[in-house]
């Protein structure tokens, strides 16, 4: 998550500390606000929600389908379709396969919708190096791959310059900062090594 914000994505924070000598990772709540001494709930529909789509129904949930929506329905459609193209494109580019429906959502104000910062970004563990993606990609296409990105980027406005464009900034975000945000994780070099190239940046990811 700290690298997906480097790479100018809307992340929740995130902080790790140690409590009784243990990690533990706190994640600012985006779903509250302030209202005198106290705190009130902030409205959100997942995903799922959006799609009309109970869980049993879920692996029909799309990406085409959510740009859909946020052409009609959301606030400043551009910014946040390709805020969601940026998120599609790191979770493939850091092993996260776990972007299900419920892993997306919006704030309502009662008229119209906005994407809500993200969260739940973490990468998955692959023996290999083919994957998928929970949501389907392009038709029925859901290969972790930047190829898979391309053919659905005009849903999102943007062209496939526009599309290279992501795709080569968030990996070279990812290649700059990679030791560093490892370094504040406190990951040792065992677990760096499980990392790279396998879940972050895999080579079949990376195929454009």
């Amino acid at each position: 998550m700290r690298l997906d914000q480097l790479a100018g994505l809307n992340a929740a924070p995130v902080k790790l500390a140690k409590v009784a000598n243990k990690d533990v990772l706190l994640i600012e709540r985006f779903d509250r606000v302030p209202k005198g001494d106290k705190w009130t709930r902030k409205a959100m529909v997942s995903a799922l929600t959006l799609f009309q789509l109970d869980e049993m129904m879920a692996r029909y949930a799309s990406y085409e389908t959510l740009s859909e929506i946020i052409r009609h329905r959301f606030t400043d459609p551009k910014h946040a379709l390709k805020e969601l193209f940026s998120r599609l494109v790191f979770n493939i580019l850091c092993g996260n396969t776990d972007d299900h429906a419920r892993n997306h959502a919006a704030f309502w104000d009662g008229k119209s919708l906005t994407l809500t910062p993200a969260y739940d970004i973490c990468p998955q563990g692959r023996a290999g190096n083919e994957a998928s993606q929970a949501m389907l990609i392009s038709g029925d296409n859901n290969l972790s791959k930047l190829k898979t990105c391309l053919e659905t980027a005009h849903n999102f406005l943007l062209s496939e310059e526009e599309a290279r464009e992501t795709f080569n900034n968030q990996i070279a975000t990812i290649e700059q900062h990679w030791d560093a945000v490892c370094e504040d994780a406190e990951l040792n070099e065992v677990d760096k090594r499980l990392l790279w190239r396998r879940q972050f940046l895999n080579p079949y990811s990376v195929e454009q």
